[in-house]
């Protein structure tokens, strides 16, 4: 009897252990995620909601900036994950990353008004980074992946980084704080359904040497294991 009830005990403990909540936290970033009236939204959030539900976990959800989102996952206090993110080095040492959840499209430059012609008078990203009477922003904090962070390490002139979303930056190039940045098509399509581009005079320029988009991929903390992680996998990829 006493074997039965140690077994029961330990089915009870993995039982209570699956259904710990996991916390997923997630940027301000439409439309991958984002809050709308007060309810998450975006089609990476809301399908990385829908694999949990179906692996029967429950899930709390709360927007939350960037860094601490980062910050949280690194102490690995709490099984939290995140949609939506890069897979880089750096990162790894300290998450596990899901498998692939969305791959972007290349990235589009957006310039102010008073620089589209110097823009445009360029054939390459790698002129237009080498133009010393131009600056670059970039948002702070994150990667634009690895070809694209080492020309703004190459830029002539330093690029002006700021901590805020990728529309806020694109008002901050409208207003001349820096004369182009770098945007994902999905971010630049935003403004343009808000009517923002027009408004803000900012203007699109392609270059054919862009790098092919990067991979997109839900980062959890430690805390939620290998198994788990094994399952939400087979859960996402039965999802559209």
């Amino acid at each position: 009897m006493r074997g039965m009830g140690a077994v029961l005990a330990l089915i009870a403990a993995g039982t209570a252990l699956a259904q710990e909540p996991v916390l997923i936290e997630y940027r301000d970033k439409p439309p991958y995620s984002y809050t709308e009236n007060g309810q998450p939204k975006g089609f990476l959030l809301l399908k990385t909601m829908d694999a949990f539900h179906k692996l029967d976990i429950t899930v709390k959800v709360a927007e939350a900036p960037l860094k601490r989102i980062l910050s949280d996952i690194q102490a690995n206090e709490a099984a939290i994950c995140s949609p939506g993110w890069y897979k880089l080095p750096e990162r790894e040492q300290f998450a596990r990353f899901s498998a692939s959840i969305f791959q972007d499209p290349p990235q589009v430059v957006i310039v102010s008004p008073k620089s589209v012609l110097a823009a445009r008078a360029h054939h390459s990203l790698r002129e237009l980074i080498a133009d010393k009477t131009l600056t670059v922003g970039a948002v702070e904090g994150i990667s634009y992946g690895p070809e694209l962070d080492a020309l703004l390490g190459q830029a002539a002139k330093p690029a002006m980084r700021a901590p805020v979303p990728p529309i806020q930056l694109a008002k901050m190039v409208a207003y001349a704080r820096a004369d182009y940045m770098f945007i994902d098509q999905d971010d630049f399509s935003v403004i343009e359904q808000t009517g923002d581009l027009a408004k803000l005079g900012l203007k699109r320029v392609d270059f054919k040497d862009a790098p092919p988009g990067l991979k997109r991929y839900v980062i959890c903390s430690k805390k939620v294991d290998e198994a788990t992680l094994s399952k939400l996998n087979q859960a996402l990829g039965s999802l559209r």
